[in-house]
């Protein structure tokens, strides 16, 4: 009998999630990964050694049935999943609003549903908006500037709600900018790491990094 998943990483297949699911696999853990692929790659997780410490299962955040068969079983859900883009959430917030909010009160329904101990949630540095003071802290109040801001506090907030109403256990990370492997330094809005090594060894300027930058407007 194959021994069941203890985590779940919905997103897995994207740049952190993947890097995530192969932290988990090197310990011996077993994971299931739930990815739409609308900005994931299957790819990403093809270079992991233990392939068959690894599920993948190709479905939408936003979808009882698919969530509900990858949560299955597993104790801990790290939820990575979501539309990441700023500048796309100002062109589609509601887009944005319903992979990110509504993906988000989905995962934690079925979590509490199926009895999945823990929820770690992606949440986001964009959170701070425009506020200069540094370094940043927990408590200093939200000022989201883009509708993927709104959402991410949104998730945060349901984070909350959920621990409170129904003990499931839930920790949100607001990543900054995030770096490493299996990330592209393309684009115009990419991560302000990757964007300054590209130009270092390229022999470019490192100049301003735009205006999301300065603000604190991370994709991550």
């Amino acid at each position: 009998m194959t021994a069941r998943a203890r985590y779940l990483v919905t997103g897995g297949a994207g740049f952190i999630g993947s890097n995530l699911v192969a932290a988990l696999v090197a310990t011996g853990e077993r994971v299931r990964v739930l990815d739409n692929l609308s900005t994931g790659f299957w790819e990403n997780l093809d270079g992991i050694r233990e392939q068959s410490l690894i599920e993948r299962i190709t479905g939408d955040i936003r979808d009882r049935e698919a969530v509900a068969k990858a949560a299955a079983g597993v104790e801990v859900i790290f939820h990575e999943g979501a539309l990441g883009s700023v500048p796309k959430s100002v062109e589609r917030p509601a887009e944005s609003d319903s992979a990110n909010v509504q993906g988000t009160v989905m995962v934690l329904d079925v979590a509490r549903h199926q009895g999945v101990k823990r929820v770690l949630f992606a949440a986001s540095s964009s959170a701070y908006g425009e506020t200069e003071e540094l370094p940043k802290r927990e408590t200093m109040p939200a000022n989201a500037l883009s509708p993927y801001a709104v959402s991410k506090l949104a998730g945060e907030m349901y984070m909350r709600v959920f621990a409170r109403l129904y003990g499931l256990e839930t920790l949100c990370l607001r990543y900054f900018n995030v770096f490493g492997p299996a990330q592209t330094p393309d684009g115009a809005y990419a991560a302000a790491i990757p964007r300054f090594v590209d130009r270092a060894i390229s022999g470019r300027p490192i100049g301003s990094m735009g205006t999301e930058s300065r603000r604190g407007i991370s994709a991550s």
